[in-house]
């Protein structure tokens, strides 16, 4: 079966128009890339060097965008309760969720339980909690009867309609091993039933991130999941002081990671194939903690991007035959400008320097930096970091969840950071027993985008700033249906926090929805550009970004004072359509494009530049 894949993947790209480079013209590409700078600093050379690089700290801001709403949630459920082991799951966290889970077009919480606490069922399965959102704004903590379970340890919650029957079926990660829920809600009533092992996709890895995504373009999404470490439970580590604390990735193995295609049909159960080997993806070991899934270097066929805990990253390319060639060192998005490795955690995707190409943003250890992967030419990335403040403002944080949106509605990409450290710092030598994740606390940023990526921090003034704590997911959405990104914040031993968007002042703005030829799935892959005169706005249906969270499944643009847009162009991700160009209009209103409703539009434009 798998063969016939990759022969019709052959066929399809020998009728695309996006020519893939070849590995030499790519070196060549990448060597003039570095001889020229192509407006970058000269390569640094040493960690004192690319200290004095970082630009001194840009004027910082006292503003407020967010105010916290009160959630109905009993802490106790989801949070670590440290138990003196010191496991090292425990200090990883649990990511969160923002889906609409029973159709009524509003956005339900989810959050993943990052321990061993009470509660686990008869097989030992967790509850994830459930808040379900009701008409008038407020939240019912349904996690009892909802039924969306994980392994011990929780990771992650990923959404998606993977049966094309409407509704967000959910896989769950966790450092035992993933599972597969079927959306079951009718009614109102939120329910979710275990099909994991009927559907092939039982392991007993440690799962971290997942993606779905549609590898072979056939309409059913596929599903990717990174795993993390090898590891031994009871392990035992020690701080610099010799007392114990969490294990570091260092001192496990990597494993390799995991694709399997959807084989489902309409009207029959949801069933996946394993074909990480047959794809070429057996041949790469890491500590994957992060993913982005999606075309990658313009060839309309989608790639794998793996931030790596303390190893190079890896960049799966989709080749021709539907295998996958890992060409994250040829392409410069492996290791930092000094080719180091770094302890990839967070990983988003956005165009930070408005060029019409989007760029990677990755979250790292203390000590590092968090960095900022240019893309430029199509498919090369180059560490920019130093062009910035992000990477001075980071060396001192541990960065986890990260979400990379246009908070303002200025027309330029925003990001928020959550931070909580994994071990003791070097001048903490006791652990205090009343307050065990005190050690571990960080606080939170906030970085306004503008042009050519000039960043602005925020450092006093709002709400999301304020908490010391160990927070690991992050996950946005519009929760409150008024045209921004609020966000949802999970950490240990913290209460799950909400933060709704009031920014006072904020431009124009356009959110997009995209569903498949029956307007029912979500069109995860598709990548959106939005034209209003000389301007033009990127970004691709990426729910699945981040650490360890899944975020509402729409497109959010900010337009600044734009008033009007000329046109939107959709570039699908399956082969039935291609490219549709739909009728610009009015700004701040809610769009939902339906593939195969708009005008024909393959080789008239593909949106780059």
């Amino acid at each position: 079966m798998f063969t016939s894949f990759l022969q019709n993947k052959a066929d399809t790209q020998a009728r695309s128009q996006h020519p893939e480079y070849s590995s030499r013209s790519l070196q060549l590409l990448i060597l003039l890339t570095a001889l020229c700078g192509c407006n970058e600093k000269s390569p640094i050379t040493s960690p004192q060097q690319a200290l004095a690089t970082d630009p001194a700290p840009a004027e910082r801001l006292k503003l407020q965008l967010f105010t916290e709403k009160t959630l109905p949630i009993p802490s106790s459920l989801h949070h670590g309760v440290p138990d003196g082991s010191y496991e090292m799951p425990l200090i990883m966290g649990g990511g969160c969720s923002i889906a609409d889970l029973d159709g009524d077009g509003r956005m339900e919480l989810i959050a993943v339980p990052g321990s061993t606490s009470p509660g686990a069922d008869k097989d030992g399965h967790l509850p994830c909690i459930v808040l379900q959102q009701l008409a008038d704004g407020r939240f019912r903590d349904v996690t009892m009867t909802a039924g969306l379970l994980t392994m011990p340890t929780g990771m992650g919650c990923w959404l998606a309609d993977i049966d094309h029957d409407g509704d967000p079926d959910a896989v769950t990660t966790s450092s035992s091993g993933l599972m597969l829920l079927r959306n079951d809600s009718t009614n109102g009533l939120i329910q979710f039933t275990d099909v994991t092992v009927q559907s092939g996709l039982s392991t007993s890895r440690w799962s971290t991130a997942a993606s779905f995504v549609d590898i072979d373009r056939d309409g059913w999404l596929d599903l990717f999941v990174a795993h993390y470490v090898d590891y031994f439970p009871g392990s035992q580590c020690l701080d610099t002081a010799g007392n114990p604390d969490y294990c570091g990735p260092q001192a496990f193995a990597g494993t390799t990671d995991m694709l399997l295609r959807n084989l489902g049909a309409e009207g029959h159960p949801l069933k996946f194939e394993d074909i990480t080997l047959a794809a070429g993806l057996g041949s790469g070991a890491g500590r994957g903690l992060g993913s982005i899934c999606c075309d990658l270097n313009g060839d309309r066929l989608a790639d794998l991007y793996v931030a790596n805990d303390m190893e190079p990253n890896f960049l799966w390319i989709q080749q021709p035959d539907g295998s996958f060639r890992e060409e994250a060192s040829l392409r410069g998005a492996a290791t930092d400008i000094q080719g180091r490795p770094q302890a990839s955690m967070g990983t988003v995707l956005a165009d930070f320097d408005q060029d019409g190409l989007a760029d990677l943003f990755l979250t790292h250890l203390r000590g590092e930096s968090n960095t900022w992967y240019r893309q430029s030419p199509r498919g090369v990335f180059s560490d920019s970091t130093s062009r910035t403040i992000l990477g001075e403002s980071s060396r001192q944080l541990t960065g986890f969840g990260v979400i990379a949106e246009d908070l303002n509605a200025d027309g330029f990409a925003d990001l928020c950071i959550v931070n909580g450290r994994v071990m003791r710092s070097p001048l903490q030598t006791n652990t205090n027993p009343q307050d065990h994740w005190s050690d571990y606390a960080e606080h939170n940023q906030i970085f306004l985008g503008g042009s050519d990526a000039d960043f602005r921090m925020v450092n006093e003034g709002d709400p999301f700033l304020e908490p010391e704590e160990v927070s690991r997911g992050l996950a946005t959405g519009d929760i409150d249906n008024d045209g921004d990104c609020d966000i949802l914040v999970a950490g240990i031993s913290t209460p799950l926090r909400l933060y709704l968007n009031t920014a006072s002042d904020t431009g124009n703005w356009l959110r997009i929805n995209l569903t498949d030829r029956i307007g029912r799935r979500d069109a995860i892959g598709a990548r959106v550009v939005v034209t209003s005169g000389d301007r033009q706005f990127e970004r691709t249906l990426l729910p699945y970004a981040g650490y360890l969270s899944s975020h509402m499944p729409s497109l959010f643009f900010g337009l600044g004072d734009l008033q009007t847009v000329d046109m939107i162009d959709v570039y699908w991700p399956d082969e039935a359509v291609g490219s549709e160009q739909y009728p610009g209009g009015a700004v701040n209103r809610a769009l939902t494009l339906q593939q195969g409703m708009g005008i024909h539009s393959e080789g008239v434009t593909d949106g780059m530049r």
